[in-house]
């Protein structure tokens, strides 16, 4: 069956990570090897320091928006490791 694993019989999540730049009008758009939706947002979070003028990184499965990372802040007092949900 196309979609499921056939040890289990489950839809397989396929994560798709779009990362927003701030000097490209189209973002780039990349498929993840994560398994759940933590592990996508973490890989979202690794592939956004790869991209030097990346400023959020999209994580959607299917048509669902999982969350949004953005690069650690350079300001001292803020959280380094904030997510927003969708």
């Amino acid at each position: 069956m196309i979609g499921t694993s056939p040890d289990q019989g489950t839809c397989v999540k396929t994560y798709f990570c779009f990362i927003e730049s701030d000097v490209l009008s189209i973002p780039h758009v990349e498929p993840l090897m994560a398994q759940t939706d933590a592990e996508a947002l973490e890989e979202a979070s690794a592939l956004l320091r790869t991209h030097a003028s990346g400023i959020a990184a999209h994580v959607l499965c299917g048509e669902e928006r999982i969350g949004t990372v953005r690069p650690a802040p350079t300001q001292p007092n803020s959280d380094s490791n904030e997510t927003i949900p969708a």
